[in-house]
């Protein structure tokens, strides 16, 4: 992580403020972390359940309807798609889709053992955001996933989707219910619609909060490591 390139403080301080989409350009596909360029700057991965909405999100991030293909059949998604975020500031990660009943088991496998090693091993990684359907509960292996990847030292963010679908006042406890599963304060939980437009500012903000701990923890390592003591 302190090879890479990170973005200025005045950079962080713009995208805290902004409030229209990123701008976005799709970089290249692999089945495995090997197959993907080095790590240039940090990344923030989406992950989530089959037909979670990751689709629909990545593509209100950038305000464009093709960006990444939506499609009505769950787990179209296979491969680990890299995408360049404000010219090369920082990178999205859009990772394959998990838990779809009708996967075979050959396939959930290549997932878990994929997933596994790239979330360990991509060097540029630092947090990931899991989405989860804000009209569902949150299932034992979105539990463990979360749970795990906070093991690992990333920052983990919880994006819940189609938000539109219920009532604004169910919002607020909804999102007490899902942090706690997820081992997450609700400060942790961004409630977002693609659909409607809702949330784009709230994960904004986020990734420059991220960001800027991000430079402040390198920072901190730096200090440590020139310490005589």
């Amino acid at each position: 992580m302190r090879e890479i390139k990170l973005p200025k403080q005045d950079f962080i301080l713009s995208l805290s403020e902004k409030k229209t989409p990123l701008r976005v350009d799709f970089v290249c596909s692999g089945l495995k972390n090997s197959d993907l360029p080095s790590s240039a700057a940090p990344e923030f991965a989406l992950v989530g359940r089959s037909n979670v909405g990751k689709s629909s999100l990545l593509n209100y991030l950038a305000g464009q309807k093709q960006l990444a293909r939506v499609s009505n059949t769950p787990g179209r998604t296979q491969t680990i798609n890299l995408f360049s975020a404000e010219k090369g500031e920082f990178f999205l990660v859009d990772l394959p889709g998990y838990g779809y009943a009708e996967s075979s088991h050959a396939t959930q496998a290549h997932w878990e053992t994929g997933m596994q090693k790239f979330f360990e091993e991509r060097e540029g990684l630092f947090a990931i955001f899991i989405l989860i359907d804000i009209r569902r509960d949150v299932q034992p292996e979105d539990e463990a996933l979360s749970r795990w990847l906070q093991g690992l030292g990333l920052k983990v963010i919880a994006i819940q989707t189609k938000c539109d679908k219920i009532h604004k006042s169910k919002w607020h406890g909804i999102r007490e219910i899902h942090a706690k599963k997820l081992a997450l304060h609700p400060s942790q939980i961004i409630t977002t619609s693609s659909d409607k437009k809702i949330g784009l500012a709230e994960i904004l903000r986020m990734m420059s909060g991220l960001l800027d701990s991000l430079d402040k923890d390198l920072e901190d390592l730096e200090n440590d490591s020139e310490d005589p003591r």
